[in-house]
């Protein structure tokens, strides 16, 4: 019995041996190429497929510790710049609250990145120009562009993309509607909606 590792693009998974099981962790796209070819052989599969994680902040909370945990999650422990599984997708609170937690995270951001974010040594890469490409796409849509409160800078050649704050972006935008999996932080002031 042999285990194999498959990373990289999706189509790898398609010309794999899948004989035992099959596991995936990505996105719907990816899932769909693995039960494919895992279907050829009638391989069990299990999928650990991304979506929407919110965080919701209200007043009674500590700001300092909520900002500094949302900037660690933004930039997780070793850089992975939002690129992790457990990173939150979005912040719901108040439209009074909302300025004094972002001007919390831009303090956070500057104590991990300083003043420079994009050029930091300690901002890490995107994982892949596909993913660079996907998430400058979620900051071009036109619902999105001008709602940027921090950050938003991109260097394509080191595949870099600052922390992002966005401040009240439409729920139909593609930031909203797509698992972000990236440095971008929407802030929704909808709190009357989900309580």
């Amino acid at each position: 019995m042999s285990l194999d590792f498959i990373e990289g693009k999706e189509y790898r998974a398609s010309k794999s041996r899948m004989e035992l099981k099959a596991e995936a962790k990505g996105n719907g796209k990816v899932g769909r190429v693995v039960l494919a070819a895992a279907a050829k052989h009638l391989t069990p599969v299990v999928l650990e497929l991304g979506g929407k994680s919110p965080v919701i902040v209200d007043s009674n909370i500590n700001l300092q510790v909520t900002s500094c945990n949302k900037a660690y999650h933004c930039r997780q422990v070793g850089g992975n710049n939002g690129q992790a599984c457990v990173s939150p997708d979005y912040i719901i609170t108040t439209k009074d609250y909302a300025p004094k937690l972002v001007d919390a995270l831009k303090t956070e951001l500057k104590n991990f990145y300083g003043d420079d974010q994009l050029n930091s040594k300690d901002l890490s890469r995107i994982v892949s120009s596909n993913h660079f490409a996907r998430l400058t796409k979620l900051l071009d849509d036109d619902k999105v562009s001008g709602k940027i409160v921090h950050g938003g800078q991109r260097d394509e050649s080191n595949l870099k993309i600052a922390p992002t704050i966005l401040l009240d972006v439409p729920e139909d935008s593609l930031i909203m509607t797509e698992e972000i999996f990236g440095p971008l932080l929407p802030i929704l002031t909808k709190m009357d909606r989900v309580i």
